[in-house]
């Protein structure tokens, strides 16, 4: 988590509640999501399953599992489950 801001590292360790994360465009949105889905797999024991991740688009949903998949490559967690989607998908 070096390449985070402390606002960002923040965002990523809160685990209280929901998160909701708002900021303008090229501001590390994504990469603070997916870190902390990766967080929360890695050092809170949350199962991927038991995590949802909404967005606008399509584009952004595989993006983000995408990274997350990536973070996750040389771990021995599992991303198995984890449901990344948009809005509109969800129903």
């Amino acid at each position: 988590m070096n390449d985070l801001n402390p606002q960002q590292r923040e965002a990523v360790r809160y685990i209280d509640g929901p998160l909701l994360v708002l900021a303008g465009a090229g501001s590390g949105k994504t990469r603070v999501i997916t870190r902390k889905i990766a967080y929360l797999i890695e050092q809170c024991d949350i199962k991927a399953s038991h995590i949802a991740a909404v967005t606008f688009t399509n584009k952004a949903a595989r993006e983000m599992k995408s990274r997350v998949a990536e973070l996750m490559a040389n771990k021995r967690s599992s991303t198995r489950g984890l449901m990344v989607s948009t809005f509109h998908t969800l129903g």
